[in-house]
């Protein structure tokens, strides 16, 4: 599918497309919040009805163990996380649930996630949801956004549903191309490519779109909240636009104005709205300051906040 027409669909209208490579647990039982939230960066007890969050799973040590996004209705939490470390955070889950009445269970092979990414998408999350599909309101690239949880019951497609409303928002169904080239466009951080359990929060720039500073006790909130009142991080997660060329290899070096090494590409795209590379760098804390100029290779770069 042609990338740049997925990238203006969200960017005028909506784009969606299922999360690549996540599960699905489904937690139930009288505490699924308060054991949730007890474990989670973000703040599930002000969760409302037709609303979801993006938060991260971390260790007592303040690292992120995985990202999650995560729904709830009157029954149940779905919860999206990648698959990569789907085992060894179910050990987590099931080490910290002592005296509570919580159940988890895999349910990725009846239900998959879809995310919508516009300025339209609460008219497709609308739709969707009085068509009884699961999901919530939320915005990971400040377009507008919601996702959904697709169930499939033998009965009819959830899909069908959500590809009707999205036509009928003149929107998009969109694929993994589009995503990266979006997500890198808004300086969205992926988990596994960006980030990663030797992160802290901080480092990806998280803090802001995943991290509640107001909830109550949860673990590893001691080191998150340590690091926030010190007010900086060694490394930071930096968007760069480059000024042509094609998109750097992951991993490629980049130096800062005096030829100093300062880190490494961690995600790379050609953006169809800037007509030029973008990328997300993991950096040294001074050289991730917007406004420095670095090179990448033999080719000139600059920190922004967004790139486009």
């Amino acid at each position: 599918m042609d990338v740049q027409a997925q990238v203006e669909a969200a960017r005028a209208h909506v784009l969606a497309l299922p999360v690549p490579d996540r599960v699905t647990l489904e937690v139930t039982g009288r505490d699924r919040i308060s054991w949730l939230n007890g474990l989670v960066t973000c703040d599930l007890s002000k969760l409302g009805a037709g609303e979801a969050l993006y938060g991260l799973f971390v260790a007592r040590s303040g690292r992120v163990l995985a990202d999650a996004l995560i729904a709830t209705d009157d029954m149940r939490a779905l919860v999206s996380v990648p698959a990569a470390v789907a085992g060894t955070l179910m050990e987590h889950l099931d080490h910290y649930r002592v005296m509570e009445d919580a159940e988890f269970v895999d349910r990725t092979s009846e239900i998959s996630a879809w995310e919508m990414h516009g300025p339209r998408a609460d008219e497709v999350l609308a739709e969707a949801r009085s068509a009884g599909v699961h999901g919530g309101r939320v915005d990971r690239t400040e377009l507008g956004g919601a996702i959904l949880f697709l169930a499939r019951d033998g009965t009819h497609d959830p899909r069908t549903v959500v590809a009707d409303a999205v036509a009928r928002a003149d929107g998009t169904l969109g694929d993994p191309s589009g995503w990266q080239a979006l997500r890198l466009e808004r300086g969205v951080p992926e988990f596994g490519a960006d980030f990663g359990q030797t992160t802290y929060p901080q480092e990806a720039g998280l803090e802001k779109i995943a991290v509640s500073f107001q909830k109550g006790c949860y673990l590893g909130q001691e080191v998150i909240c340590m690091l926030e009142m010190r007010g900086h991080v060694k490394r930071r997660l930096a968007s760069l636009v480059l000024d042509a060329g094609s998109p750097p290899a992951i991993g490629a070096a980049v130096v800062d104005e005096a030829g100093v090494p300062s880190g490494q590409v961690t995600s790379a795209s050609h953006s169809p709205t800037l007509g030029r590379p973008v990328a997300l760098a993991m950096l040294k804390r001074e050289a991730a300051e917007v406004g420095r100029v670095v090179t990448v290779g033999s080719v000139r770069a600059q920190v922004v906040r967004r790139p486009a």
